[in-house]
């Protein structure tokens, strides 16, 4: 964090002025670890009934003063208190979805804006995190062909990952974000960084066993579609059951990994681009994309069930009243 060359402003306290969250005009200081802000009481109060109720109090002769203001403790780390000061103080800083966002930045508001009840931030932030993780089929398949936004990429490549997400559903009571949270960490985890994240054991057996049925049985139903058949209407049916046993042999490949990779899941294990290199004619084609589909929006309907969470039509109620 960025501080100015004025600190410390009291002697043998070794406090920092936070920078650009230090204003001379503004009567109330805030302190969360060594650093302090001096911001304004008023518009703390307006966008927070916690901080109104908090500053309402009345102010006993001997309370904390610092420069002639009323002075307050926070037990919140400075970084999470400067994000959350900027996203209220600086339009520009936080911007709604689908501005750029870093996760570092998403987190902190979404944390501190429920904690000290600011909804306007609150909802912000849960934009654009439900953003990446839908309630439908149709919404996820539109998320799968985008690109990713810029915090979503941080949990690929940069320290937080789908673990952190699950730890804030779960604090948070999001649960309409836990369905798709849970399938991303059996997803991108192995059992190894499972085991060490940093949530409940309930959620540990949880994730385990959904790992073992969406490779084992889960996975088995998405690649019924690849066993040979017989469609009304085929012009080649030797051809083209031939063409299914050889990609169906070929998928099964991939579910042999070790122990140090992720697997490949049911709603991946199948690309779009695999349809223009498969050989069938077109009557197969069509009947096969159609099963496909109704075996991947079954498989979607079973993943709420699977994480020990309510049905998607009511974790959407969830979403909706959250988001109003």
């Amino acid at each position: 964090m960025d501080v100015d060359s004025q600190a410390p402003i009291v002697p043998g306290a070794d406090l920092i002025r936070a920078e650009d969250l230090w204003f001379e005009d503004c009567g109330l200081i805030i302190q969360a670890e060594k650093t302090i802000f001096r911001v304004s009481r008023d518009h703390l109060a307006v966008h927070s009934p916690v901080f109104k109720d908090m500053l309402s109090l009345p102010t006993p002769k001997d309370s904390d003063m610092m420069l002639g203001c009323p002075f307050v403790a926070l037990p919140d780390s400075a970084e999470d208190i400067t994000v959350f000061l900027k996203a209220l103080l600086y339009y520009d800083f936080f911007e709604p979805y689908p501005a750029p966002v870093s996760y570092a930045v998403l987190s902190a508001v979404l944390r501190m804006s429920h904690k000290y009840d600011v909804p306007a931030l609150r909802k912000r932030a849960l934009v654009h995190l439900s953003s990446q993780f839908p309630t439908s089929l149709h919404a996820y398949e539109t998320l799968s062909s985008a690109e990713n936004p810029p915090w979503v990429r941080e949990l690929h490549t940069e320290g937080p990952d789908y673990h952190d997400i699950i730890v804030l559903a779960r604090c948070l009571s999001l649960d309409w974000i836990l369905p798709l949270a849970f399938y991303r960490v059996c997803e991108h985890s192995t059992e190894q960084s499972i085991l060490k994240a940093n949530y409940s054991m309930e959620d540990k057996v949880i994730l385990f066993t959904a790992c073992r049925t969406l490779e084992g049985s889960a996975l088995t139903c998405m690649l019924d579609f690849l066993w040979p058949a017989v469609v009304p209407g085929c012009v080649s049916p030797q051809e083209c059951s031939a063409e299914r046993t050889y990609a169906r042999r070929l998928k099964e490949t991939v579910r042999i990994r070790p122990s140090t990779r992720a697997p490949s899941l049911p709603l991946h294990i199948w690309n779009p681009d695999d349809w223009d290199t498969f050989e069938v004619c077109e009557v197969c084609l069509a009947a096969m994309k159609a099963e496909y589909q109704e075996a991947k929006q079954a498989h979607w309907d079973s993943l709420p069930e699977m994480f020990g969470l309510p049905k998607w039509s009511e974790l959407e109620k969830m979403k909706v009243e959250a988001l109003s």
